[in-house]
């Protein structure tokens, strides 16, 4: 009994929806059109012609083949819109094919601005474009009439009755039936200054039971126009299409997929607007929440995403023809720029072309990392210092002048060690200078003669060539072999002054000893 009841209140409800969406012909070969006309379509055996009926820039019409396939084709101003078969592809299936009109605007076109881009813009709220929607049947190669205009029977009474009822013609219901009721093509007509059509479930138990309402129009004086689904027992209108929407507000064809603005959808979801297309997502606070909305638009100047609730930044933006694989997230978390395939957390990849990222601070200074076909770069673009940094504090620097500070981010010379190195530095000459001051040093004492004279004995000099230079004969001392007054802690490398200060020491004491001589040679002279 229960599923009797269902189908016979599913049957009813469909004659309804046929009743509410359904649409006139145009003419008796023209399929099913909008009630608004853009022009006077004429289908004939082998094409359709499309006479319009409003001035237009241009008319873009597009059709749905029965397997899914959308063609579409645009008719500049004065010209005579036409399809043919051969515009339906090279194999085109039998079937129904939905077409769709849209009349873009012959007005010229607006210069946007690059930064407001929507604001200001879409409240002018421009006109919505003029559409036309309708079908036709292929079959066997051939265009097909959808049918003709059917006559309705002339009726002289109407019939009110307390039992079961089976009616060959039309049903009317409400106060505002009159005998002789012109149908038109309408099976069952509601009439009445409060249209509502309730759907009392009274089922008991474990079967649902909840109860819906469908409501046409408000029923106070000024109210709206509009066409609702109630959910009666939660209270909710469910779904509501307001009077005056543009043709297909809302449009599901059959792959599936939903049009907003268009009959002819080619993706899940198509959206089609003149004027920046826009989806919004707006978290209202409801659960408890910091109230947020964001927009998803795009248009003629770029792709973005909105924060609407601060400022309307446009935080994310793409313009129109961005190359392939500008930018790439993969699974792995690598990052890639122009590349697909990036083989590194972010990896920057051109061809024919420097590869470069720049960091630019606009009041102040611009880093750059770039590789060109010979070399790789990094540094700063402006007139600006670089850092080499580690745990946060520079160790390295490069001033302006080209003057390189080790642990010094002010260089005097054009290497400057610093306190690093105790104040060593190269001087434009390329003289190099060893940190000698006494505020470097401590425990500071003479070196003795003995000292000097006996490091000097067991110094041996020796010739030999680095490894790394076979060709390049040395001379100098094997820092193993040096005695331990002039030998470093590692003994593997020693420093000239250390060498310069033994000699100094041992000439220092010679030249005494020659004084002394040349003044014994003199007295012996005088006598």
């Amino acid at each position: 009994m229960k599923k009797l009841k269902s189908f016979l209140v599913a049957g009813f409800v469909t004659f309804l929806v046929v009743c509410f969406f359904g649409t006139a012909d145009l003419a008796a070969q023209c399929g099913t059109v909008d009630n608004e006309s853009v022009a006077t379509v004429m289908i004939g055996s082998s094409g359709i012609s499309m006479s319009p009926m409003v001035s237009y820039g241009r008319l873009v019409v597009s059709v749905s083949r029965p397997d899914g396939v959308v063609i579409g084709k645009t008719f500049e101003s004065g010209s005579t819109p036409y399809i043919g078969l051969s515009d339906l592809g090279d194999k085109y299936p039998d079937g129904i094919y939905n077409y769709e009109l849209r009349v873009i605007s012959s007005l010229g076109a607006k210069v946007r601005r690059e930064e407001g881009l929507l604001s200001s813009d879409k409240g002018l709220q421009s006109q919505k474009a003029l559409t036309q929607s309708g079908s036709f049947m292929v079959q066997g190669g051939s265009i097909m009439a959808m049918g003709g205009v059917q006559e309705t029977p002339a009726r002289t009474l109407d019939v009110l009755h307390y039992d079961d009822v089976i009616i060959t013609g039309s049903l009317c219901v409400g106060f505002d039936c009159i005998n002789g009721e012109s149908f038109g093509y309408c099976t069952i007509k509601l009439k009445e200054n409060n249209l509502q059509l309730c759907f009392e479930d009274t089922s008991v138990g474990s079967f649902p039971t909840n109860d819906w309402k469908i409501q046409i129009n408000d029923t106070t004086s000024g109210g709206a126009s509009y066409f609702t689904i109630w959910d009666t027992d939660g209270g909710r209108r469910v779904f509501t299409l307001e009077a005056g929407a543009p043709a297909h507000s809302l449009y599901v064809e059959d792959y599936g997929r939903v049009g907003l603005g268009t009959s002819i959808p080619y993706v899940e979801l198509h959206i089609v607007d003149g004027d920046s297309p826009t989806i919004r997502l707006d978290q209202d606070g409801s659960s408890g929440w910091a109230a947020q909305r964001w927009d998803l638009c795009g248009n003629e100047t770029n792709f973005f995403i909105r924060d609407v609730t601060n400022g309307s930044k446009l935080c994310f933006r793409i313009q129109p023809n961005t190359p392939s694989n500008t930018l790439c997230m993969r699974s792995t978390g690598y990052v890639g720029i122009g590349t697909w395939s990036p083989e590194y957390p972010l990896e920057v990849e051109t061809t024919g072309e420097n590869a470069g990222i720049y960091v630019d601070r606009t009041d102040g200074a611009t880093f750059k990392l770039n590789v060109t076909t010979a070399l790789a770069q990094i540094g700063s673009v402006t007139s600006h210092k670089v850092n080499f940094v580690v745990g946060n504090s520079a160790r390295m620097t490069i001033d302006t002048n080209g003057y390189v500070g080790i642990s010094d981010d002010t260089p005097d010379y054009p290497l400057d060690m610093g306190t690093l190195a105790s104040g060593a530095y190269c001087t434009t000459t390329g003289q190099w200078h060893s940190a000698s001051s006494r505020e470097y040093k401590e425990n500071i004492r003479d070196l003795t003669t003995t000292e000097a004279m006996d490091a000097l004995k067991e110094l041996n000099p020796v010739r030999f060539n680095y490894k790394v230079d076979k060709e390049d004969e040395c001379v100098g001392f094997i820092a193993e072999d040096v005695p331990e007054l002039v030998a470093s802690k590692d003994r593997k490398g020693m420093t000239s002054i250390d060498i310069v200060a033994v000699l100094t020491k041992v000439v220092q004491e010679q030249q005494k000893v020659i004084s002394e001589l040349n003044k014994r040679i003199s007295e012996l002279e005088k006598k």
